[in-house]
């Protein structure tokens, strides 16, 4: 059964990454909130900071669409699915427009997803030092390609009045294009980036609302949003088959799992929440920075962040790191991603050489470095069974980590790594007991089995 559906929508893209793209879209989610709109934001490609800032922004959770991860279908169930009760729809790109993880392929870029749900786009562009080549870089952007239509540009960092008028000037006279709003260089707008990106808005909750009322502030003073409007609504409405979940809706909550959720860890995709819901879990959450004990489980996630930047006060938190080693010894289902994985090693070392204990289910060390290790997708082979899946499958992911594990003695991975880096350039993911702990980070949409294994393994332990 086909429906259409008729969503207003705009993806906002870019001429490059660093142009602004965040500050517009989650300003223009608030300024919509304000106006009375019911926004869903959503985020392209492999991050989870950006989505804080558009969560923040919009009182919805954000949404990630990843085509390299995701198939074609999967991105139009996803976003029709989180967008279906909403009167809008706010897509933030990654890097440029057609940035991928290859240069020769449109698989993973902004352009692919905005071609699947058939998006207008606004084009971000940085003019610093630049006024007719805004225009060169509008007219490349927008002709490029078929397939996605450029409905306007947006222009960021002007020194002062007369660099934009010329910049503006230039764009709507040779590149035939609409400019819709112009944003002058603030420094006061802008935040604190780190090696992934900006700096997680849950860090900083009172500073970043500061942040997001100021871009609200600047969209609303500088950018034609009735426009943005319009031009949203002017989106096709989307033929799709009938919404069906991954797994059909458990009514009976068979599961109970814990998630670790706070400053240190919070690097969560929603579709991973979700999916697990659907699948019969009753999910709790839980602080290693600040909780004592966790209540009877049935399953552990302990996902990714930046455990680094709190090592003293995870490290002061015994009875928390007793109670998950006494879990995971007694065969707990547990899933570690990264910042997870490092926890779970018996030291942490940051590139200070700071040495903190760890939760030490895992006979490693873990450190910290000012360099990446890696930071991209990845594609495994999995090579021992595991709470999440079977030897012989394939899981895809990404890594972003600029830690190192030194494994002392022997472990099993359940990883041969065919893309990426792993923990040592070969393998990832290491089991210990009924614990998966590896640097990759999995989206379920297209790989919802992996969910339900994990699910089935908990019900197993439950049941004991």
């Amino acid at each position: 059964m086909i429906e259409k559906i008729d969503i207003p929508r705009i993806v906002i893209a870019a001429s490059g990454s660093s142009s602004g793209k965040t500050m517009i879209t989650a300003g223009l989610a608030r300024c919509l909130v304000k106006r009375g709109f019911k926004v869903q934001t959503f985020k392209v490609g492999p991050d989870f900071i950006d989505p804080q800032y558009l969560t923040m922004a919009s009182g919805r959770t954000c949404v990630n669409l990843d085509s390299w991860l995701m198939r074609e279908d999967d991105i139009l169930r996803d976003f029709t699915y989180y967008a279906r009760d909403t009167d809008i729809a706010l897509i933030e790109g990654v890097r440029s427009l057609y940035d991928s993880a290859d240069p020769l392929s449109l698989k993973g870029s902004t352009w692919l997803v905005a071609s699947i749900i058939k998006s207008p786009v606004i084009l971000v562009i940085d003019i610093s030092g630049i006024n007719m080549g805004a225009a060169a870089i509008a007219k490349g952007f927008s002709t490029l390609m078929e397939g996605v239509e450029v409905k306007g540009v947006i222009l960021n960092k002007a020194r002062g009045k007369s660099h934009a008028v010329k910049a503006k000037a230039a764009i709507e006279s040779m590149a035939k294009l609409r400019v819709i709003g112009i944003l002058p260089r603030l420094e006061e707008l802008e935040v604190k980036m780190r090696h992934l990106g900006l700096t997680p808005a849950m860090e900083r909750r009172v500073k970043a609302e500061e942040t997001i009322e100021k871009w609200c502030s600047m969209v609303n003073e500088n950018i034609d949003v009735d426009s943005l409007i319009e031009i949203a609504k002017s989106a096709p409405p989307l033929s799709i088959k009938a919404f069906k979940p991954p797994y059909e809706a458990c009514n009976r909550q068979s599961v109970r799992i814990a998630i670790a959720l706070d400053e240190a860890f919070n690097f969560y995709y929603k579709q991973n929440i979700d999916t697990l819901r659907r699948l019969g879990a009753d999910i709790v959450t839980f602080s290693p920075l600040m909780d004592n004990s966790l209540r009877e489980v049935s399953g552990l996630i302990v996902g990714g962040g930046y455990p680094q930047l709190f090592l003293a006060q995870l490290q002061e938190n015994e009875s928390i790191m007793m109670n998950l080693k006494k879990l995971i010894e007694d065969e707990c289902p547990t899933y570690a991603e990264c910042g997870g994985l490092m926890y779970l090693c018996e030291e942490i070392m940051d590139f200070r050489g700071f040495k903190a204990k760890g939760v030490s289910i895992i006979p490693a060390t873990c450190k910290i470095s000012k360099s990446t290790r890696f930071l991209g997708y990845t594609i495994h082979r999995v090579v021992q069974d595991n709470v999440l899946s079977k030897t012989g499958s394939e899981v895809k992911g990404h890594e972003f980590h600029y830690s190192s594990i030194e494994v002392k003695g022997d472990v099993k991975y359940a990883y041969e790594v065919l893309r990426g880096y792993g923990i040592n350039g070969k393998r990832d993911g290491i089991i210990i007991h009924n614990a998966l702990a590896s640097y990759t980070h999995i989206l379920a949409s297209g790989q919802e089995h992996l969910f339900k294994r994990f699910i089935e393994s908990c019900s197993a332990y439950s049941k004991r």
